[in-house]
């Protein structure tokens, strides 16, 4: 399959995935809030406004993934790719919103009276949307890395920040019924206390994935092992003897690398060129999220 298909498939794959997302998001959202109304749970009806933000997160993860995956063109040679970390940063933010918005629902509740505590049918709703949650953060993660698409990832993240609120709400729930059983009306406060924690670690959570993508947009270098892997390949040609100054961006799901390579002898322009090429099909084939290889060719320095 060549790179166009490649991409394609990808794309298909990673929307497929976001609309399964959606469909699961709606029918929580509205699981939840009906649950939350009639159960008189603040943490749950936070929980599902949480679950319908996540609609306005795939809606922009969908829409990163079509842009990125797009070929490139004459205003864009490197192509589309950071399209995705543009993605990447607006979930990042919506999640940190997320958290705020939990927060302060949560500490506005415990400015309420609590005069009895969330139904206990409420319990069920919050394993429900741990479960579903869990099940969309593993299949998300795991397509992510498959695909190598940074706003998936992302996204599966704030699948992961849902796991941590439903589970808030799930104790702050079971505690508020505790409260009644034992009769401490004290814990009943229980159900958006657990909120208020919950909401400091999404926000956490949004402060790190904005991080990361800030990074990439700043053409910060790429792990260790990926220089690591260029300078071996790079090492298998024949005629190369040295590898200098490597430099590795990503662009979404896409790779640009440069480098210097150090040759001994007196090579001809036609010769360096074609030392260069076969070093660019190397690495292109070693990995295909390569998009584009730029490589000097010099003297090796020991000589």
């Amino acid at each position: 399959m060549n790179r166009t298909g490649a991409a394609s498939q990808r794309y298909k794959q990673g929307k497929r995935a976001i609309f399964l997302s959606m469909f699961l998001n709606l029918l929580l959202a509205l699981f939840k809030g009906a649950v939350g109304y009639f159960s008189r749970s603040q943490a749950m009806i936070a929980d599902a406004f949480n679950s319908a933000g996540d609609l306005m997160v795939n809606i922009v993860v969908l829409l990163g993934l079509r842009t990125a995956y797009k070929p490139a063109d004459e205003d864009h040679p490197y192509g589309h790719g950071k399209a995705e970390t543009l993605a990447q940063n607006i979930v990042g933010l919506l999640i940190i919103f997320t958290g705020a918005y939990l927060a302060f629902s949560s500490l506005f509740s415990l400015r309420t009276p609590i005069t009895e505590p969330p139904a206990s049918f409420a319990l069920t709703a919050a394993v429900v949307s741990i479960a579903v949650k869990e099940g969309l953060f593993r299949y998300i993660f795991n397509l992510g890395k498959k695909v190598n698409s940074r706003a998936l990832i992302a996204n599966a993240w704030d699948y992961r920040g849902d796991v941590l609120s439903s589970l808030a709400a799930f104790l702050g729930i079971a505690g508020a019924r505790l409260g009644s059983y034992l009769g401490y009306p004290f814990l009943y406060y229980m159900d958006p206390l657990a909120g208020v924690l919950v909401s400091a670690l999404i926000v956490y959570m949004g402060m790190n994935i904005m991080r990361d993508a800030g990074n990439e947009l700043m053409d910060g270098m790429c792990s260790s092992e990926i220089l690591e892997e260029i300078t071996s390949v790079a090492l298998e040609v024949t005629s190369v003897k040295e590898v200098h100054n490597i430099r590795v961006r990503s662009s979404g799901p896409c790779l640009l690398v440069d480098l210097e390579i150090g040759v001994k002898g007196f090579l001809s322009v036609e010769e360096g060129h074609n030392v260069a090429h076969e070093l660019e099909e190397k690495l292109c084939v070693r990995r295909e999220e390569i998009l584009s290889v730029h490589v000097h060719v010099g003297p090796c320095k020991e000589e």
